[in-house]
């Protein structure tokens, strides 16, 4: 697996201290000011990271290095990454973190760490609020059925190393998006399983490895959204197996009734 390694600028191949283990570091925060949505990034980042060497068959380990924020901010950090699919990290460290194989930050530090470093871009929404609710508790002011993943699939959208720019119009069509996935996925797992979809897969997860891109991964999906020529188990367990990555839980539906999906007139009865 490769990264671009911010120090030099260059591509890297990850090579773990010890040998099966690798430890990330991830930075957020900067002092005296509060969280920003490029924070969640950098841990967004990390947790696809840590899912793609986890297949790769490697364990990791990944801690957080924070400034000296408020304790209500970091619990409130923690639990909107928690509701966008990020694995919880192991626990806080320093920064630069002697022990890390690779550091993850949204922002820039004086301190140069002497392992491969991932700089995250900056996230640039016009209606930040709107997208810091989508992320937030059930209940917080938003839309009526906000789901946090659609914020972590617009992100995807991306490439981590360049800033984000989102719109409302962006946090829209990644709801519609994953209903739609979701509800085919739902609706393939009615079928025999098949082996995976051997070209998707292949150019999934060749992106993946080659410094995180997510673009082809997100590709081969829409692809097999419309490949109804595709045997349905087959392209059941493609969407499954890359969403391990992904994280966008495409299972969700499953074993559920027909939903409505977003622009569907309403049905009769409904």
């Amino acid at each position: 697996m490769r990264i671009t390694d911010a120090r030099t600028g260059h591509r890297t191949e990850i090579h773990p201290h010890r040998a099966g283990l690798l430890r990330v570091t991830v930075q957020a925060g900067q002092p005296g000011r509060p969280f920003e949505l490029a924070d969640l990034r950098a841990l967004l980042t990390a947790d696809v990271l840590a899912r793609i060497a986890e297949l790769q068959g490697l364990q990791v380990i990944t801690r957080l290095s924070l400034p000296d924020a408020p304790a209500e901010q970091i619990e409130a950090l923690l639990r909107k990454a928690a509701r966008l699919g990020i694995h919880p990290p192991a626990g806080t460290t320093a920064y630069p973190d002697p022990a890390a194989d690779l550091h993850v930050t949204a922002h820039p530090h004086p301190d140069i760490p002497p392992v491969p470093l991932m700089t995250v871009g900056r996230v640039l929404a016009p209606r930040a609020g709107e997208w810091d609710a989508e992320a937030a508790e059930p209940g917080a002011a938003g839309p009526a059925e906000p789901d946090p993943l659609a914020v972590r699939l617009a992100l995807l959208g991306h490439a981590y190393r360049a800033p984000a720019r989102l719109t409302g119009q962006d946090l829209t069509d990644a709801r519609a998006t994953l209903a739609r996935w979701r509800s085919l996925v739902a609706e393939l797992a009615r079928e025999p399983s098949r082996p995976l979809v051997a070209e998707a897969a292949r150019t999934a997860f060749d992106g993946l490895a080659d410094d995180l891109d997510t673009a082809p991964a997100l590709r081969a999906l829409h692809v097999l959204e419309s490949r109804t020529d595709l045997p349905a188990g087959a392209r059941f367990e493609t969407f499954l197996r890359v969403d391990r990555v992904l994280g966008l839980e495409l299972e969700r539906d499953i074993g559920r009734g027909p939903r409505q999906l977003p622009g569907e007139p309403v049905r009769p009865g409904a």
